[in-house]
């Protein structure tokens, strides 16, 4: 997702990462690799227990979970992985968010 953020932007959409660290562990991680979206410090797991993602015993470390929220908070896809390799592809995405925006109608413009 990295190499295709500007993509992703492109179709209205902004990646927010979320690392099970502190915030110095957090901000090593997305220093080194260079990723050029936000990624937020998460050492209680707060956000992954909220949204299923949290180690299991057949796990190999996090789990890695994707989620597309709507503008009004609505989750409108999720892919939950076992391993931290079973992501979906950007293209996959991509496409879900095409999809997606032509479903929805654009945001109103503030008056």
């Amino acid at each position: 997702m990295r190499d295709d953020y500007a993509s992703f932007r492109n179709r209205g959409a902004e990646i927010i990462g979320i690392a099970p660290h502190d915030l110095d562990e957090t901000r090593h991680l997305a220093e080194s690799l260079s990723l050029p979206f936000p990624v937020l410090a998460d050492a209680r797991l707060t956000a992954f227990e909220a949204f299923g993602v949290t180690s299991r015993v057949w796990s190999l470390g996090q789990r890695p979970g994707l989620f597309i929220v709507d503008r009004e908070g609505h989750v409108r896809f999720q892919h939950v992985g076992w391993q931290q390799w079973d992501i979906p592809s950007s293209a996959r995405l991509l496409a879900v968010l095409e999809q997606l925006n032509r479903e929805m109608p654009p945001a109103s413009s503030p008056s």
